[in-house]
């Protein structure tokens, strides 16, 4: 059909964290300290050259399944065999494949939400997590958009997040790229060549009541018509945290929650007897807040409070969120 794509080997290499990781050094794009190392060898879990607090990741799970922040030699040798499990049990990964250690890279995360037309990126959003995201373990929670950093350091998220998609040859359609901002400058963790996962789409609306999807649709089809001017009002979602986990009853306080001010709907996305998992086993979020406001301190505390009247019922145990 030639409609625009990536080259397959450039979307593997981005989904494989070892390679990317070889790939953005190469491309001299700043990035964790990382080692690879193989499973079951006898030095998998000493401590790495770059010290502690280091980062364990499989080479391949999505949503940060798996990935658990380590301080000292005993916590790395319990989450090397923990990790291992993990991907033991998951279908579609292989054991041969290995894992990284990384540097821990301190600082606030965000995530640029861009588009690739021809090897230029354009940021369609970049999003703050207001929450810490510092471990052990790093089920997201909120996502905020626009910005509250100074336009100086969103201009060189946009850099940063532009040299990574080079450095793996990704020239078109939808990324999702995860940095840590620190004193140095943007930091890649991530960068994923699709756009941002679960229901969190729906906080960018474009135009005249465009959707992500409906750009990345126009995209792919060939339209280069420039972009419509993103809606600039302060917009949110809140991942629901799944906390203890298990066989799921209900979820309590759903409609207080839509009722609290700025709160426009509260979507559940699991069903009584639906089995949930915590990190790092588990990945998948029981469902999303989506607020909008005049400034992003209202959504951020609308999030806040409609998270807090709902509670996850699980068989034998009640868990607030």
């Amino acid at each position: 059909m030639e409609l625009p794509h990536n080259d397959p080997v450039s979307v593997a290499a981005a989904r494989d964290k070892k390679r990317s990781r070889e790939l953005l050094v190469a491309g001299n794009v700043p990035c964790p300290e990382s080692e690879w190392r193989a499973w079951g060898e006898t030095d998998c879990d000493c401590s790495p050259e770059f010290g502690f607090p280091a980062v364990v990741k499989p080479l391949s799970l999505s949503a940060s399944r798996g990935v658990i922040r380590v301080d000292d030699a005993a916590a790395l040798s319990a989450a090397v065999s923990r990790v291992e499990s993990i991907v033991a049990e998951e279908e579609g990964c292989d054991l041969e494949d290995g894992f990284l250690v990384e540097s821990f890279v301190s600082g606030p995360e965000v995530a640029v939400e861009g588009l690739l037309r021809g090897g230029v990126l354009e940021v369609l959003a970049v999003f703050d997590k207001p929450d810490p995201l510092e471990g052990p373990y790093f089920e997201e929670s909120i996502y905020l958009t626009p910005s509250r950093l100074g336009p100086v350091i969103q201009a060189e998220l946009g850099q940063v997040s532009a040299a990574a998609c080079r450095a793996l040859g990704l020239v078109e359609g939808a990324v999702h790229v995860e940095l840590r901002v620190t004193e140095s400058g943007p930091v890649v963790i991530e960068v994923n060549p699709r756009a941002i996962g679960g229901l969190c789409s729906d906080v960018l609306r474009f135009g005249t009541g465009l959707g992500l999807e409906d750009i990345l649709l126009h995209h792919a089809l060939g339209d280069r018509a420039p972009l419509p001017k993103r809606v600039d009002t302060a917009a949110g979602v809140l991942m629901l945290p799944v906390q203890g986990g298990g066989t799921l009853v209900r979820v309590d306080g759903v409609e207080a929650a839509a009722a609290v001010t700025g709160v426009e709907r509260v979507a559940i996305t699991v069903h009584p007897g639906q089995e949930l998992a915590a990190w790092p086993e588990g990945g998948a979020y029981p469902g999303f807040v989506f607020a909008r406001g005049e400034s992003a301190e209202d959504v951020e505390q609308a999030l806040h409070t409609a998270g807090e009247e709902l509670t996850l019922v699980y068989r034998g145990v009640d868990t607030q969120t």
